[in-house]
């Protein structure tokens, strides 16, 4: 008789340690976002990521990675899938040993949940990096300061030592002075904020999808991930001799 092993699954942000786990299994890993199962006995070792991990069901966990872009009805599974052995849903046992199933609901929905969940981090964590990439257009010592003189720019009465130092050095009056890093202030924030607008603008066009279709086309478009042959085909996005579109790889926002 078989013992079931009971397993937790975690979506997270890829840490080389994560395959270091003992009984660790990673089962998706694309720009920086992974999901892995762990028997239960070793829930403890996860003190040891040092990246943000989050536990997801196991319907998300492994059968949303799983049929991760599927758009067919009937699929082929394996023999540790419990749908080979469901007589609601198994069609054909095949001579390789796997079994033709219907695709359940609940299947269509786990990865539904799972490519709007992986789509969300890959996504804020794209925009964090264009927001670092912002800041480091100045100096991390500039940065230190912007604070002192945004508040000595706004009360030009008081006084104002950081800004005196800077109209010293540049030859220019404090109020010049007071006047550029305003200004500054401004078009940095305005940039922040386009990219905030962004961010929530994507993320919201992945939220609203309610199939696995209308992902797929997202994922294609934003992040490289080419949709299966057959969907390509319904989008007309196949080449004359029928040969699939090239899709770019990589991030494409």
């Amino acid at each position: 008789m078989s013992t079931t092993i009971a397993k937790k699954y975690y979506i997270a942000r890829h840490d080389p340690r994560i395959t270091e786990l003992p009984t660790a299994l990673l089962t998706f890993n694309q720009y920086g976002v992974t999901v892995f199962s762990i028997e239960e006995t070793w829930i403890r070792d996860l003190n040891k990521l040092s990246g943000s991990y989050e536990e997801v069901s196991e319907d998300v966990g492994r059968w949303g990675v799983k049929h991760f872009g599927e758009v067919r009805a009937v699929v082929k599974v394996t023999s540790d899938d419990p749908l080979s052995e469901d007589d609601d849903y198994a069609l054909e046992e095949l001579d390789d040993g796997r079994t033709k199933v219907e695709m359940p609901q609940e299947r269509y929905d786990a990865a539904i949940a799972f490519m709007k969940t992986a789509a969300k981090l890959i996504i804020e964590d794209e925009y964090d990096r264009k927001f670092l990439t912002l800041k480091a257009e100045e100096s991390k010592l500039e940065q230190y300061l912007w604070d002192a003189q945004i508040t000595e720019a706004n009360n030009l009465e008081g006084e104002t030592p950081l800004l005196n130092s800077i109209a010293t050095t540049k030859g220019i009056a404090v109020s010049e002075v007071a006047t550029s890093v305003l200004a500054g202030n401004k078009t940095f924030n305005d940039k922040v904020k386009a990219l905030y607008d962004a961010m929530l603008a994507l993320k919201q066009e992945f939220k609203s999808c309610a199939t696995i279709k209308e992902l797929n086309v997202l994922w294609q478009k934003y992040m490289g991930v080419p949709m299966p042959y057959t969907q390509m085909v319904e989008e007309g996005l196949v080449n004359a001799d029928g040969s699939p579109m090239n899709v770019p790889p990589g991030i494409q926002f």
